[in-house]
């Protein structure tokens, strides 16, 4: 589980773990959030334990996959959920800064991909789900960088399953609008409403049970999609406009 210190990330490693699975936890580094959410899924899954490995950094992520297989032999599923933004207008975006937001959030998770995938194939199953963006289909300004990026983890998810199937492993994606988190200022939140036809920014709790089902038997013959969870933001330019 990528990018599971906080947010997003941590809900849906509360959620397996609950539901009585052994989790790795992952953070860039050993930051105080990622040790108090080492702490509580412990608690929740005493077998559960903490990685910390740079994903802009591929030896590191290797370095990551090493230390994982040096504590368990059998890896069920994957999630790449860690992901970065760094706003900047499109004529201001810095080489430097395109080339950390795409190493995080498009190449870490095919090379978590491959490595998993690795893993999971001697078992002949596995589960990986690519957290995406409603920012993949949407644009939005100064974000180039990061649209970018959703947008072609979109397309490596098809491909992963479609190139997987044959191993047993179902590869999926989730389409992610607002969801309230500390990193979700309340403002944002606020001028996002109107736009949103369910007339809520979601919760984090509700993208890790979708995940969830994505990595059950039940969703077994469930491969290559697209999952949007995003209540109604993507629904088109008419959503917003009660009046048309």
């Amino acid at each position: 589980m990528t990018g599971s210190s906080r947010g997003i990330g941590r809900a849906i490693a509360a959620r397996f773990a609950s539901e009585g699975a052994t989790v790795i936890i992952h953070g860039s580094a050993m930051s105080s959030n990622l040790k108090a959410a080492g702490i509580e899924i412990a608690r929740l899954s005493p077998k559960s334990f903490t990685v910390a490995h740079s994903l802009d950094d591929l030896a590191a992520v290797d370095r990551m996959f090493d230390e994982i297989r040096e504590r368990t032999d059998c890896l069920d599923v994957l999630v790449n959920n860690a992901a970065t933004q760094n706003p900047s207008a499109f004529t201001d975006l810095s080489a430097t800064d395109w080339d950390h937001v795409l190493a995080v959030n498009l190449r870490a998770p095919f090379r978590c991909g491959q490595l998993a995938a690795q893993m999971m194939r001697t078992r002949r199953q596995g589960k990986i789900v690519n957290i995406g963006s409603v920012h993949e289909i949407q644009a939005k300004r100064n974000f180039v960088h990061y649209t970018a990026s959703k947008a072609g983890l979109l397309a490596l998810s098809k491909s992963m399953a479609l190139e997987l199937a044959a191993d047993g492993i179902q590869v999926n994606h989730l389409t992610v609008g607002a969801v309230e988190t500390d990193m979700t200022p309340a403002d944002r939140c606020q001028s996002l409403l109107s736009a949103i036809p369910a007339g809520r920014i979601g919760q984090p709790a509700e993208v890790a049970a979708l995940v969830c089902f994505l990595a059950s038997t039940e969703a077994d013959y469930i491969t290559g999609a697209s999952v949007t969870i995003d209540g109604g933001l993507t629904l088109g330019f008419c959503a917003s406009r009660p009046d048309l």
